[in-house]
Order: C-alpha cells, then structure tokens, then sequence
C-alpha cells in the first residue's frame, strides 16, 4: 500500500530541530537562552508602557494648559514677574548689607589700627614704652671729670629740638619731665649717678640730629672745650630698653 507524499518505506526525518540527538532533551544553555530572552521582552514591554503613560499625561497636561484662558495666562504671568521682582529686591537688600558690613569693618580696622599707632607714639614720647629704628649713638670721653651740667642739658635739648624720639643716657630714660644734677665728674640724670664714658643713644633721623650736634660752637664743640672728647655714630636700627615707672 501506497500513501500520498511517501512510503512506509522512506526514512522518516525526525531529528530535534534544537540541534540535540534524538531522545535528550535541550541543553542548560538553550534553556537559560530561553529564559533571558523572556525577560528582555517583558522589560521592553514594561518601558514600551511606561511611555506611553507618560505620553497620555502630557498630552492632558498640554491640554488643560491649553483650555487655560487669556486672563488666566495674564495673570499667572503677572505673579511671576511680582515673584521675581520680590526676589531681585531681596537680593538687592542682602548685597546692599554686605557692602555696609564690610566698609564698616574695613573703617573700624583703620581707625583701630590708626588708635594703636598714636598710643604708641604717645608711649614712646613719655618714656612708657620702648622704642627702637634709626638713630645715633653719642660717646662722651670724661677722663678729667671736667664735662658740666649745661654741657649734658645742651646736647640733650639739641637732640630734642632734631626730632628724637626717644632718648637714653647711660640707660637711663629721657623725658620732658627730667633733669639733670650733680657736678662734674658726678653727674646724674633724674637722681641715677652717670659713669664716664657717657653714652647717649637718640632715636630720630640720624643726619638731622648729627648735624644738631655738629653746628659750630655746638654740643661737640663744648664737649672740646672742656677737654673731653665725643664720637657720633649714625645707626639704622638702634633700641632704648629702659621706660619710666610710674607712680
């Protein structure tokens, strides 16, 4: 008997299309194939969803937005040009206050810097504080004893009138206020006895207060009559240590 197509005869093709032998069934790696392409399609579907959710809602948002009417979009322009205006004068004020803090304390930094300067002068000039910078350096060679009061006075009164600022003899501190005692070959500077060689260290500009000492019949020329010697000694940077206790 004949059939239509084949015979009992033909071989009949059933290899797995699969590509495993007859009989087995399918691989791990065809099955985990199998698996992940299932999941890739529902993720897809998953965000082919999403954006069509998100498309609907825009498109009614786009919609009520556009039912909006002239005087609804007038006056919602309105508020925000008021809002913004707000937050400009806002802005404004803060930047405005900052500045004024800031000159503020730039000025009460220059007026206290300008107080301590003035109070340190003032310091120096009394005698409170020590002071140092350019200045000279007399010694006076006494070795007869012979150098007087009104010599020591002058050369202190000549040094003041140059401009020193500050001023020490035998490390004793000069103000307005002291005087000098005592004979020749005894003398004293507000009670402290001097020793010989004396020495006076001047703060001020040095070319002024040597020159001070240096007229013709002057502070040195006096300190030769008496038979003394003296030697001036410009300086950049000399210091007076010794102040005025008070009380």
């Amino acid at each position: 008997m004949t059939y239509r197509g084949a015979t009992m005869s033909d071989p009949v093709d059933d290899q797995p299309t699969d590509g495993s032998t007859p009989g087995t069934a399918p691989s791990g790696g065809r099955r985990w194939d199998k698996v992940i392409s299932g999941v890739v399609t529902a993720a897809l579907a998953l965000v082919l969803g999403f954006a069509l959710v998100v498309q609907i809602r825009s498109t009614e948002e786009a919609e009520d937005r556009t039912g909006a009417t002239e005087e609804d979009l007038v006056r919602i322009l309105d508020e925000l040009d008021a809002r913004e205006e707000a937050l400009r004068s806002q802005l404004n004020e803060r930047e405005q206050a900052v500045e004024e803090l800031s000159g503020g304390r730039t000025q009460s930094g220059s007026a206290l810097a300008e107080a301590q300067r003035r109070a340190e002068a003032i310091g120096v000039l009394n005698g409170t504080l020590p002071a140092r910078g350019p200045g000279l350096r007399v010694v006076i060679e006494d070795r007869e004893g012979a150098v007087t009061t009104a010599v020591l006075l002058d050369a202190i009164q000549e040094l003041r009138g140059a401009g020193a600022e500050a001023i020490e003899v035998d490390g004793v501190r000069v103000v307005a206020s002291s005087y000098v005692g005592g004979s020749p070959g005894e003398l004293t500077v507000d009670g402290t006895a001097l020793e010989a060689p004396y020495e006076i260290v001047a703060i001020g500009p040095p070319t002024d207060l040597e020159v001070a000492l240096n007229v013709s019949g002057g502070v040195v020329d006096d300190v030769a009559r008496t038979g003394a010697s003296s030697t001036v000694t410009q300086s950049d940077e000399l210091r007076v240590e010794s102040v005025v206790r008070g009380g």
